[in-house]
């Protein structure tokens, strides 16, 4: 139970960080985007190793991290993409983006079906969120390159969406067998 406490914060804060980066995307999308891009590279390695963790971690439902071990996988082989071919990522940030929020919204969306097969309360705001996250990476990958500016506020927006989904998911559906007890 201990090891999941210390995974469910490791996922919070990791997630506190995907926030904040899409926070400095927005409020400096062009001047910061290569700094932004190895700080980027940086959280998905760490993401990535957290969500390979989370993935062998027990909590009751197994809902949460159900998905972990893949998206933990591709978050650290994109991350060091970002890290070591920066100039180049930069061209195509957005779609890289893109196509990974809207995997990972894709599979909240199943996550949001099964958290309401278990009557977790909350599914509908997982739903709801992963909806909208999903139709952001979506736009991500169809924008023109030509709007960099607007690209980059996307990015932003994406990024403050999928680290809130993220967290509701955790808080959502995380739970030790003791937590399942004292609620019943």
């Amino acid at each position: 139970m201990k090891q999941l406490k210390i995974v469910k914060n490791m996922y919070i804060v990791m997630d506190m960080c995907l926030i904040i980066v899409g926070l400095l995307i927005l409020f400096s999308p062009i001047r910061a985007i290569n700094v932004l891009c190895k700080i980027f590279g940086v959280v998905l390695v760490l993401l990535g190793a957290v969500k390979i963790v989370g993935y062998f971690t027990k909590d009751i439902f197994q809902l949460a991290f159900q998905f972990d071990f893949a998206l933990g996988i591709i978050s650290a082989i994109l991350g060091a993409v970002l890290i070591f071919r920066t100039s180049y990522m930069v061209e195509i940030l957005s779609i890289c983006v893109g196509i990974f929020i809207l995997i990972d919204g894709a599979l909240k969306l199943q996550t949001a079906v099964d958290a309401k097969k278990f009557g977790i309360e909350k599914w509908w705001l997982i739903l709801v969120i992963a909806l909208l996250v999903s139709i952001v990476g979506i736009i991500l990958m169809v924008i023109p390159f030509a709007a960099q500016t607007m690209a980059a506020w996307i990015i932003g927006i994406n990024l403050v969406l999928d680290g809130v989904l993220n967290i509701c998911v955790v808080l959502s559906t995380v739970k030790t067998i003791r937590r399942k007890r004292l609620e019943s």
